[in-house]
Protein backbone atom coordinates (compact mmCIF):
# COMPACT_ATOMS: atom_id res chain seq x y z
CA UNK A 1 0.00 0.00 0.00
CA UNK A 2 1.48 3.74 -0.71
CA UNK A 3 -0.08 6.92 -0.71
CA UNK A 4 0.71 9.13 -3.59
CA UNK A 5 0.32 13.32 -3.02
CA UNK A 6 -0.37 15.43 -5.50
CA UNK A 7 0.11 19.02 -6.11
CA UNK A 8 -1.79 20.98 -9.08
CA UNK A 9 -1.08 24.60 -9.46
CA UNK A 10 -3.63 26.48 -11.08
CA UNK A 11 -2.01 29.41 -13.60
CA UNK A 12 -2.19 33.08 -11.76
CA UNK A 13 -4.93 33.85 -10.00
CA UNK A 14 -7.09 30.53 -10.93
CA UNK A 15 -6.70 28.65 -7.64
CA UNK A 16 -10.47 28.64 -6.28
CA UNK A 17 -11.94 27.75 -10.00
CA UNK A 18 -8.96 24.79 -9.63
CA UNK A 19 -10.38 23.77 -6.32
CA UNK A 20 -13.85 24.12 -7.21
CA UNK A 21 -13.43 22.03 -10.65
CA UNK A 22 -11.32 19.22 -9.28
CA UNK A 23 -14.05 18.73 -6.30
CA UNK A 24 -16.92 18.72 -8.81
CA UNK A 25 -15.95 16.88 -11.37
CA UNK A 26 -12.06 15.52 -11.63
CA UNK A 27 -12.20 13.73 -8.15
CA UNK A 28 -15.35 12.64 -8.63
CA UNK A 29 -14.65 10.77 -12.29
CA UNK A 30 -11.54 9.18 -10.59
CA UNK A 31 -13.38 8.27 -7.74
CA UNK A 32 -16.13 6.44 -10.34
CA UNK A 33 -12.76 4.88 -11.99
CA UNK A 34 -12.55 2.68 -8.35
CA UNK A 35 -9.43 5.43 -7.08
CA UNK A 36 -9.16 6.01 -3.33
CA UNK A 37 -9.15 9.76 -2.36
CA UNK A 38 -8.22 10.21 1.05
CA UNK A 39 -8.81 13.96 0.99
CA UNK A 40 -8.13 17.44 -1.18
CA UNK A 41 -6.92 20.57 0.19
CA UNK A 42 -6.23 24.21 -0.92
CA UNK A 43 -2.67 25.11 0.30
CA UNK A 44 -2.48 27.55 2.76
CA UNK A 45 0.41 29.55 1.57
CA UNK A 46 -0.72 29.19 -2.37
CA UNK A 47 -3.93 30.33 -3.21
CA UNK A 48 -3.16 28.71 -6.88
CA UNK A 49 -2.46 25.37 -5.43
CA UNK A 50 -4.86 22.46 -4.62
CA UNK A 51 -3.33 19.06 -3.33
CA UNK A 52 -4.91 15.88 -2.78
CA UNK A 53 -4.18 12.55 -1.35
CA UNK A 54 -4.94 9.38 -2.58
CA UNK A 55 -3.90 5.86 -2.12
CA UNK A 56 -3.51 2.48 -4.15
CA UNK A 57 -2.54 -1.09 -2.62
CA UNK A 58 0.06 -1.37 -5.42
CA UNK A 59 1.90 0.15 -8.57
CA UNK A 60 -0.50 -2.52 -10.83
CA UNK A 61 -4.02 -1.37 -9.48
CA UNK A 62 -2.73 2.56 -9.95
CA UNK A 63 -1.90 1.97 -13.60
CA UNK A 64 -5.46 0.27 -13.96
CA UNK A 65 -7.15 2.84 -12.42
CA UNK A 66 -5.30 5.46 -13.93
CA UNK A 67 -5.47 4.11 -17.25
CA UNK A 68 -9.27 3.24 -16.79
CA UNK A 69 -9.90 7.14 -16.16
CA UNK A 70 -7.81 8.24 -18.86
CA UNK A 71 -9.72 5.92 -21.55
CA UNK A 72 -13.42 7.19 -20.21
CA UNK A 73 -15.04 9.45 -22.49
CA UNK A 74 -15.40 12.27 -19.96
CA UNK A 75 -11.64 12.62 -19.39
CA UNK A 76 -10.99 13.28 -23.12
CA UNK A 77 -13.53 14.99 -23.73
CA UNK A 78 -14.06 17.37 -20.88
CA UNK A 79 -11.53 16.91 -18.33
CA UNK A 80 -8.50 17.05 -20.17
CA UNK A 81 -9.23 20.05 -22.17
CA UNK A 82 -10.36 21.70 -18.60
CA UNK A 83 -7.00 21.02 -17.26
CA UNK A 84 -5.03 22.84 -19.88
CA UNK A 85 -6.85 25.79 -19.31
CA UNK A 86 -6.41 25.74 -15.71
CA UNK A 87 -3.55 24.21 -15.04
CA UNK A 88 0.00 26.01 -15.12
CA UNK A 89 1.74 22.93 -15.59
CA UNK A 90 2.37 19.31 -14.46
CA UNK A 91 1.76 17.61 -11.28
CA UNK A 92 4.45 17.35 -8.50
CA UNK A 93 3.76 14.08 -7.04
CA UNK A 94 5.12 12.58 -3.82
CA UNK A 95 4.97 8.83 -2.88
CA UNK A 96 4.50 7.86 0.50
CA UNK A 97 4.80 4.21 2.28
CA UNK A 98 3.53 4.12 5.20
CA UNK A 99 5.88 3.16 8.63
CA UNK A 100 5.68 0.27 10.91
CA UNK A 101 4.25 3.13 13.22
CA UNK A 102 1.58 4.11 10.44
CA UNK A 103 0.89 0.57 9.74
CA UNK A 104 -0.14 0.40 12.96
CA UNK A 105 -2.32 3.39 13.10
CA UNK A 106 -5.98 2.93 12.41
CA UNK A 107 -5.75 5.93 9.41
CA UNK A 108 -3.49 3.93 6.94
CA UNK A 109 -5.11 0.09 7.72
CA UNK A 110 -6.83 -0.97 5.19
Amino acid sequence: MFYEIRRETAIRGRGEELARWMDEHVIPLHEAGGMTVVGTFADADDEDAFIWIRTFRDDREREEIVDRVHRNPLFESRIKPRAEELLAGEAATVRLVPTTYSERNHTCAQ
